[in-house]
């Protein structure tokens, strides 16, 4: 036969090889980001909302990933924002803290997961000029038809101001 057909096959079978082995590190690629999908980073994630929150009232993320053991502080939010860390706190909302692996420092100005996979969740974030006003916000979130656990925002918000709670949330879709 034709010595150029001959060549012509091999060159085909390369270029499939090519496609194939390009599909392939797509596919991989594609899987391993199922388990996290295009979530944020934590900390931007929820900078972000703060600076929307304090100055315009509530705000709510977009959804983050928390990462096994993995802290979040309020200095780290204070430094992604113009507010003091001592104006920030963490509430449970919509968790449970023995149930979903989650722990908040006792001042609310930390939070760490401690569960074995990426845990997807969003935020809430209100924001008032003074305790008390944050107080009645909360007082209306939770008598909404989604249950919080709030706790006493009076507790972390005595002397600085504005004051905001970080109140985390189910994912969204």
């Amino acid at each position: 036969m034709n010595q150029r057909g001959q060549a012509f096959s091999v060159f085909e079978l390369m270029i499939a090889g090519v496609v194939a082995f390009a599909i392939l590190i797509i596919l991989l690629m594609v899987i391993g980001n199922v388990g996290i999908g295009n979530y944020s980073d934590a900390k931007k994630v929820l900078g972000d909302a703060v600076k929307t929150a304090a100055p315009s009232g509530p705000a709510t993320s977009q959804e983050f990933v928390l990462k096994k053991d993995e802290p979040i502080t309020t200095s780290d939010l204070a430094v992604k924002t113009e507010l003091d860390e001592k104006s920030m706190f963490f509430v449970y909302g919509q968790f449970d803290e023995t149930k979903d692996s989650m722990s908040i420092g006792s001042e609310g100005d930390s939070l760490v997961y401690t569960g074995s996979t990426q845990k997807k969740l969003a935020a809430k974030v209100i924001c008032a000029q003074t305790a008390e006003d944050l107080v009645k916000k909360f007082a209306l979130l939770e008598a909404s038809t989604t249950p919080y656990t709030l706790g006493d925002p009076e507790s972390f918000c005595e002397k600085v101001q504005p004051c905001c709670g970080i109140i985390l949330i189910r994912s969204i879709r």
